[in-house]
């Protein structure tokens, strides 16, 4: 499909990167949100706790949120979105992911970038519902991965009630991404700082001398090699952004599939994006917009919407 000409043209400190990035993360504010929780229980004896937000009762339409990095479902961009789909009179399930509910979970695994396998136990619990014709994917950053990851991954055994899937600063290609943040810049130490407060905070599922490890670590991708990689399986970090990358898998995906990355995103690279394929695929349809930030996208607005809300609900309303 053709590459798409964004309309977003941002007042002149909205294109700057970081401000765009750095304020909706910290001040936007979204109301009208309500929860309703659901503890599902997993295959292997785990559990996702998922977070309702209803329009109507009986309703045939759903949308599936899925959050990013180290976040949960009180995120503002994730809840911009929520309140976007309820207005459109979607239903929503957002789901936490491994540990990061509120609870500790009962396993050390947690949800990673190719966490394919716990969206799916997600869709399925909500296809056993019966009640939903019209299922959208929706992911945010590194939520936008595991989507296209398991769109690409089911490729033509994707469910027929999934009708389209939408990607918002992802990260789908995450050797490139963790190539732009560097090894010691912002964000990847924002990025480390984080990680290292969930691990600790899960301390008694993690082996004791690993823990004592943690404090030699210095970067990011110390992380990654000697513990989230070998953990999941995987040798080492380069590894791990390899086998867990959308970018290896979307050629599959056989439903329209929405990709908006900003140009200007400081923790993607242009790879991101996935222009390359939305250059020759019939579902890839890709927007680049010259600013946004990462999960940013500014607009003023009396409704909590910005603009990355209004876009993304244009394209579901798009007969494409």
């Amino acid at each position: 499909m053709p590459i798409i000409n964004s309309s977003y043209q941002p007042s002149f400190i909205w294109r700057n990167p970081h401000v765009s990035t750095i304020y909706p993360s910290a001040f936007r504010k979204v109301h009208g949100v309500n929860y309703t929780r659901e503890r599902l229980e997993l295959s292997d004896g785990d559990f996702l706790d998922l977070d309702w937000s209803k329009s109507s009762d009986n309703n045939s339409k759903l949308a599936i949120l899925s959050h990013g990095f180290l976040g949960n479902t009180t995120r503002p961009y994730l809840l911009g979105g929520v309140k976007a789909f309820n207005l459109g009179n979607y239903d929503v399930v957002a789901w936490n992911h491994r540990g990061l509910g509120g609870e500790n979970n009962r396993f050390e695994k947690i949800t990673i970038h190719g966490s394919s396998d716990d969206l799916e136990e997600v869709i399925n619990h909500a296809l056993s519902k019966k009640q939903y014709s019209e299922i959208i994917l929706v992911g945010y950053s590194k939520g936008g991965n595991i989507s296209l990851k398991y769109a690409g991954e089911k490729g033509e055994n994707t469910p027929s009630e999934i009708k389209k899937i939408i990607a918002i600063s992802s990260p789908t290609d995450l050797q490139g991404s963790v190539d732009v943040m560097g090894k010691d810049g912002f964000y990847t130490e924002r990025f480390k700082s984080k990680l290292l407060k969930f691990l600790l905070n899960r301390s008694e599922l993690i082996d004791s001398q690993i823990l004592k490890e943690f404090t030699k670590f210095k970067y990011l991708d110390d992380f990654t090699d000697n513990y989230i990689a070998p953990l999941n399986g995987f040798k080492d970090a380069r590894e791990y952004y390899d086998k867990c990358a959308a970018i290896h898998v979307v050629d599959k995906i056989r439903i329209p599939t929405f990709i908006l990355n900003a140009q200007n995103d400081p923790v993607l690279s242009d790879s991101c994006a996935l222009l390359d394929f939305a250059k020759t695929s019939d579902y890839i349809f890709s927007e680049m917009p010259k600013h946004g930030g990462h999960c940013g996208f500014y607009m003023p607005n009396s409704d909590g919407l910005y603009w990355g809300d209004r876009r993304m609900m244009e394209f579901v309303k798009e007969n494409v």
